[in-house]
């Protein structure tokens, strides 16, 4: 289970402070990522609520499928199922996933069989610390960068911190913690809802 809170910001300076407040010794870790999403013809993946993507990280390039009860999230916080492996291709993930990471196999063949058309893509900067605080683990990382759809582009300028480990009560209390101090904009919509309303 994916679960994370997601902020709109104008610049990379709220996670600056952030880092400064924490006291965090070590500079961001830094990854160039290029993502792009898929669909069957029919939408099979928005019909899920979900999402498929095929992400390069680094020289790292995996397969990421994302399911959902519902479309809809009213705030910064977000939840999730997740299934992700290193793949070539979007293809090869698909094949993968169920035995590498118990995702829904019957969902993974449908997909397969339906054929895949690509929606869009993004390409950003990721810069990303381990944030340990009051018995919780997460990842706080600052993206900036396109989203790419038909030849039309906006910018992406966002914040996120994503549950590692430790309690969840405790990383939601952080999360909304941060939101209050820092008065961090929730940013309801993932890079995919607002790579499709380009």
């Amino acid at each position: 289970m994916e679960q994370e809170f997601k902020w709109s910001t104008p610049d990379i300076g709220a996670f600056m402070d952030i880092l400064a407040a924490y006291h965090m010794p070590e500079k961001p870790g830094t990854v160039c990522m290029d993502a792009r999403y898929y669909d069957t013809p029919d939408g099979m993946v928005k019909q899920m609520h979900g999402g498929l993507r095929l992400r390069t990280e680094g020289t790292q390039s995996v397969c990421c499928l994302k399911l959902s009860a519902s479309s809809a999230f009213g705030g910064a916080l977000k939840a999730r199922e997740e299934f992700e492996c290193e793949a070539p291709d979007i293809q090869s993930g698909l094949h993968l996933l169920p035995q590498q990471t118990k995702a829904p196999a019957d969902v993974c063949c449908a997909l397969l069989d339906a054929g895949l058309v690509e929606l869009g893509r993004t390409t950003f900067t990721r810069h990303a610390v381990l944030l340990t605080a009051d018995g919780c683990t997460a990842e706080l990382s600052f993206d900036h960068g396109e989203l790419i759809r038909g030849g039309r582009r906006a910018p992406i300028s966002e914040m996120e911190l994503e549950f590692k480990s430790g309690s969840v009560p405790a990383f939601e209390a952080l999360g909304n913690h941060l939101q209050e101090t820092f008065s961090l904009t929730p940013e309801p919509l993932s890079k995919l809802v607002r790579l499709m309303r380009l």
